[in-house]
């Protein structure tokens, strides 16, 4: 039977925005509904489809006999990514029985509905695709029976009137016999082809040629057969002996070139083999050779202290959080430049705003922020101005920087505020060393930025013990004995070629018997598309499931590095092997005092990833350590 429209007990409908939705509340799932026959285990790829109104009413469902039951997955889509404004992601994973399944959606912002496919985490490429062009087609086909009736009462009954399933039933199953390929023909070798028969046919010229070559030879053998005969023995013998003499002589190599006299040397024999003399290896072994008055490594120390400690010691600035800008007297440059000529006695209209909210969003663009967050922010000092009376620049200065302080502050409040002075007090408590993981690209400056905050905590008086996981990249480990050797904190490492989870697990261990506060530990850094690095770090996450896994990425490349967060968490959820697989934690950015004004990709990524970032890099001393928030990044952006 059709399955009539389900309703929870919403609100009116709120007008939805030409982007994304706009739920009053989670739309409410009952419990499971009558549904037909289950199709084939082979066909087992949507487990689940879903419509309802942005409004919270659930319109039509459809779930396979023996798949997923629980709605708790979509009810958690609504509360998390539409309400929660990260509407931009393409997909959403929860986790039913030990099984991990993703959520695809589409939207029709016209008619206020929206297509929810719920699918298992395994299926390959052909398989996504094919759910894909299903979710368009399914979304295609209900919108045509939705415009059919006029009112929404009248709709409810139509739809109760259509029998839904077997519509769906019929777009899956087309869509799931393009996909199927028809058998292979089996591959004919080359000689087998047209080409290959007409190569088999030998060639007129070439057969010619070879045809006059071998006459020739026969006749230079008949000829030197006649000479031979007229000879007599002592002639011919002297005359084998010659022919094979030239023979003998061809088959000698080349001798050497002799040395050049006019005073410069010979071109030089080549050395075959892996021999080399004392000397060349003396000149060639850089380790062994120590300056005057200290060794190699104190050398080594010197010249970090004198890179990352300039005065010799270090010193960090506390920002006060409650420290805001003099916003007494206006700027006559940036953003604010476009709101002069709205002052007036006369309240402001949306005709007014337009054209200098267009300006103000290709501002905002030009600083790297994203169009979706530079639009919520349009529309919140829209919102702000519309109606009032600005009757000087101050005024119209400080309306907007509240309103973009407001817009920022809700777009940049991440799901979990990390504190973690206070956690690894708590883990202090527990008897245990608070774990800090550090994972990125090749480059960044994962080391130095793990350096700094050791820095930091030694300042606020922890102990720290220094991991050397990165067993990869040669000289990792030498540097890191360095930076612990300038900052007098313990380094465990076993050197290279190991297990790097194996020596975390150790380092733990040994840091947990010395009573150390936090363990720190270093990894090699890898292409987020490095299959078997990924791997590697998703194993020692899983083992060791530290309290905080940072990914340190640099300022310098924009929005790139979005998608280098969001291929590190898909890595790390697909190469798991734990039941609740350990994602990004939070973000460090290096190379933060390079780019100006230009903070849309640290806003952009803290919106787009729902993490906080945490630390910014501001210089190479272990001092440019900087601790982000919401103010820093407005103030950076105003300017």
């Amino acid at each position: 039977p059709p399955h009539p429209a389900r309703t929870s007990t919403p609100p009116p409908p709120p007008p939805s925005p030409p982007r994304s939705p706009s739920l009053s509340h989670p739309a409410h799932f009952p419990g499971p509904v009558p549904s037909a026959p289950p199709r084939p285990s082979s066909d087992r790829m949507i487990e689940q489809f879903s419509i309802f109104t942005k409004g919270g009413t659930v319109l039509w469902s459809k779930e396979l006999e023996d798949g997923l039951k629980d709605f708790a997955g979509i009810n958690s889509l609504v509360r998390e990514v539409f309400l929660g404004e990260r509407s931009g992601e393409t997909s959403y994973q929860i986790l039913f029985d030990a099984s991990k399944y993703f959520l695809k959606w589409a939207f029709d912002n016209e008619l206020g509905l929206i297509f929810v496919a719920v699918y298992p985490a395994i299926l390959n490429n052909q398989s996504l695709q094919l759910i894909e062009h299903i979710l368009v087609a399914v979304q295609k086909e209900f919108t045509k029976l939705w415009r059919k009736k006029g009112s929404a009462l009248e709709k409810a009954r139509h739809l109760a009137a259509i029998d839904f399933d077997k519509e769906y039933e019929r777009i899956v199953s087309e869509f799931e016999a393009k996909s199927r390929r028809p058998k292979g023909r089996t591959i004919r070798s080359f000689k087998d082809t047209v080409k290959g028969k007409e190569r088999k046919k030998p060639n007129e010229a070439q057969q010619k040629k070879e045809e006059k070559k071998m006459k020739k030879m026969e006749e230079k053998a008949k000829k030197e057969k006649l000479a031979l005969d007229q000879m007599n023995p002592a002639e011919r013998k002297k005359y084998i002996e010659e022919k094979l003499r030239k023979k003998k002589k061809k088959s000698l190599p080349k001798k050497p070139a002799p040395e050049k006299t006019n005073g410069k040397p010979g071109k030089a024999l080549r050395k075959w083999g892996n021999h080399i003399t004392d000397e060349e290896a003396e000149a060639l072994n850089m380790g062994e050779k120590k300056p005057e008055g200290m060794d190699a490594s104190n050398a080594r120390v010197e010249d970090f202290k004198a890179t990352y400690m300039p005065n010799g010691k270090i010193e960090f600035d506390e920002p006060d959080e409650d420290e805001e800008e003099d916003i007494k007297e206006a700027p006559k440059s940036g953003i604010f430049s476009f709101f002069s000529s709205l002052t007036g006695q006369k309240p402001l209209t949306e005709d007014d705003l337009q054209p200098v909210l267009s300006k103000v969003k290709s501002e905002l663009m030009g600083k790297n922020v994203a169009v979706d967050i530079a639009e919520n922010i349009i529309e919140s000092v829209q919102t702000a101005l519309i109606g009032k009376v600005v009757g000087t620049f101050g005024t119209v200065h400080g309306t907007v920087r509240d309103a973009v302080s407001k817009s920022l502050a809700r777009i940049l409040t991440p799901k979990r505020v990390i504190n973690i002075l206070p956690e690894i007090q708590k883990a202090k408590r527990e008897g245990r060393p608070y774990v800090i993981t550090f994972i990125g690209v090749n480059g960044v400056g994962k080391s130095t930025s793990l350096a700094k905050v050791c820095a930091y905590l030694q300042s606020k008086g922890l102990t720290v013990s220094i991991a050397a996981c990165d067993t990869f990249r040669s000289g990792a480990v030498e540097q890191l004995k360095t930076h612990t050797r300038c900052l007098n904190a313990r380094l465990f490492e076993k050197g290279y070629n190991r297990d790097a989870a194996g020596v975390a697990a150790d380092a733990i261990t040994q840091a947990k018997s010395l009573n150390d506060d936090v363990v720190l530990v270093d990894t090699a850094g890898r292409m987020q598309d490095n299959a078997p690095l990924m791997r590697a770090l998703a194993k020692l996450v899983a083992v060791n499931r530290p309290d905080l896994v940072l990914f340190v990425g640099e300022a310098l490349v924009g929005n790139d590095a979005v998608d280098q967060v969001t291929r590190f968490n898909q890595a790390l959820t697909e190469y798991s092997t734990a039941k609740n697989p350990r994602l990004i934690d939070g973000m460090i950015l290096t190379k933060f005092d390079t780019i100006d004004d230009k903070v849309g990709a640290a806003i952009s990524l803290t919106y787009a990833t729902g993490k906080p970032i945490i630390f910014v890099g501001t210089g190479q001393t272990y001092s440019d350590l900087k601790r982000m928030n919401v103010k820093m990044l407005i103030k950076m952006l105003l300017r």
